[in-house]
């Protein structure tokens, strides 16, 4: 038997045979040594096929890997490899293993100790987050940059196991490795595509809107009138306490029958389609730190109808969840060149878009405002602690058509803005995803009114002295979308999409 062969049986047989206890981390070894080893796989991929490791390990097992545990699985595959391959340098896999174990101390020892982790959910979304590029607060951008530079310390040592041109196992390398599956998209979702952009929509909103279909199994859901100040509050939901960041609070559903015959997007819906996930007696509603079910599958669906565990126990998502699902399938990428996939809603937080080239999102920017020129549909409003879509807006959103001097500037309200939002949030009692109109929703948010009123001026002077702005105020940002060529990928499909099959229109 060739020495290629034998290295490949004994780590099959080594992922075979793990135990309980190392299992997991057996695998993502054995996983990460013969993507080192194999010539054909490119260094992102190698990175690539680490972090999924570490994140299925996480989502399946619910226990955090010490570094430990990780270290010794890498010496147990190298020293494999050692064994059956004794003509390469015996430094070369020294410096392979050290680099592995400096590595992996900073993302299973170092990073859950500088953002205080206390759980498998936790660790998944800060790795993510990492993974992405995310410099939202100052330990993030010093893990980032010290997980970077081990990665790039890795990437020169690995060529020196390279330079003795082993075989890797079969499947595992060329440009054919874990690239997304092939888009076949069902003529319905391209119908309503196509049907957006005859309309002028933006792809943003399109695929916030199929995104909010999908999730209450409902064409109507979206044709529903905008909320506002005459829409009915949630009942029967109760607050059983708050997060561990001592934010967000845990809500649960203290009375189905009262859930059902409030919310205002499934108190009507008299039925499903067979296959169809039945949201009237499971309901979505706002979950603080929810993300969608996905694994880290190159083509997993984005599942709103099973828990992650990433919030509580009630089936809905956060703020970040439903923006990062809005993009993702519609195909718009907020990283340049990374394929689109389901597992990254886990990365991206509200605080993210504030600065979204610094934080990973090179597919976003910051919008310019001129004269005849503001907010618009399909844009994203952020702070610290929430995120939106802008679903529809007017000529006039900011509703400073009568304004003639700078002095006007300083007397707009909110409730002049003639705009509608697009989000999850605690609105109405813990409604989760909601239409709302703006002028009624600001009220209710601080920061965003406070945010948006400072953008409405800029807006307002642009209109009266006929300048260009690039608002950065800090604590609110607007973003669009760059709409190029490196930021389109093949679309996320969403679990039951085909439920919504039936929709003549999914405008408003």
């Amino acid at each position: 038997m060739t020495k290629k062969l034998i290295y490949i049986s004994m780590l099959t047989m080594m992922s075979a045979a793990c135990s309980q206890g190392g299992g997991g981390t057996d695998n993502i070894a054995s996983q990460t040594v013969n993507d080192i080893v194999c010539p054909a796989q490119l260094p992102e991929q190698v990175e690539t096929n680490l972090w999924d490791g570490l994140k299925t390990h996480l989502i399946e097992n619910k226990t955090i890997p010490t570094a430990k545990e990780m270290k010794v699985s890498f010496q147990k595959q190298l020293k494999i490899l050692a064994e059956t391959n004794p003509q390469i340098d015996k430094s070369k896999i020294e410096q392979v293993s050290a680099d592995l174990g400096d590595l992996v101390q900073s993302l299973l020892d170092e990073a859950p100790k500088g953002e205080r982790v206390e759980s498998a959910d936790e660790l998944l979304i800060l790795l993510s987050a990492i993974d992405v590029g995310d410099r939202s607060t100052t330990f993030r951008s010093y893990i980032q940059d010290k997980v970077r530079a081990k990665f790039s310390k890795l990437h020169k040592s690995m060529q020196g196991i390279r330079a003795y041109n082993l075989n890797c196992a079969p499947g595992t390398g060329g440009s054919g490795a874990n690239q997304p599956a092939p888009e076949t998209e069902s003529r319905d979702y391209q119908y309503h595509k196509q049907q957006a952009l005859a309309r002028g929509e933006p792809l943003a909103v399109f695929g916030g809107r199929w995104a909010f279909a999908t999730s209450y199994q409902s064409c109507q859901s979206v044709q529903l009138p905008t909320m506002n100040d005459q829409t009915p509050d949630l009942e029967g939901i109760k607050i059983t306490g708050t997060h561990s960041d001592g934010v967000g609070s845990k809500r649960v559903i203290a009375s189905l029958p009262s859930v059902q015959q409030s919310h205002y997007y499934i108190k009507d819906t008299t039925s499903y389609g067979q296959g169809c996930f039945n949201v009237k007696s499971n309901p979505l509603i706002y979950d603080y730190g929810g993300k969608p079910y996905a694994t880290t599958a190159s083509n997993a669906a984005i599942d709103m109808f099973k828990n992650n565990g990433s919030g509580t126990s009630v089936l809905g998502i956060d703020c970040s969840g439903y923006i990062y699902s809005s993009m993702a399938t519609a195909g718009l990428r907020l990283k340049a060149g990374r394929a689109l996939k389901a597992s990254d809603s886990w990365a991206w937080g509200s605080s993210s878009y504030l600065e979204p080239e610094k934080n990973g999102l090179t597919c976003l920017s910051k919008i310019t405002i001129r004269a005849n020129e503001s907010l618009k549909a399909g844009d994203i409003v952020a702070v610290r602690g929430h995120v939106l879509l802008i679903d529809k807006a007017s000529a006039d959103p900011f509703g400073i058509a009568g304004a003639r001097s700078e002095a006007d500037c300083s007397n707009i309200t909110t409730d002049q803005f003639n705009f509608s939002v697009s989000q999850s949030s605690p609105s109405k009692n813990g409604i989760g995803l909601n239409i709302y109109e703006a002028r009624n929703y600001l009220p209710t948010s601080e920061k965003m009114s406070a945010g948006l009123l400072k953008y409405a001026q800029y807006a307002c002077m642009a209109k009266v002295t006929g300048k260009t702005y690039t608002p950065s105020i800090g604590t609110l940002s607007v973003v669009r979308h760059r709409g190029t060529s490196e930021c389109m990928a093949p679309r996320v499909k969403m679990a039951r999409e085909s439920c919504i099959q039936t929709c003549n229109s999914l405008t408003r």
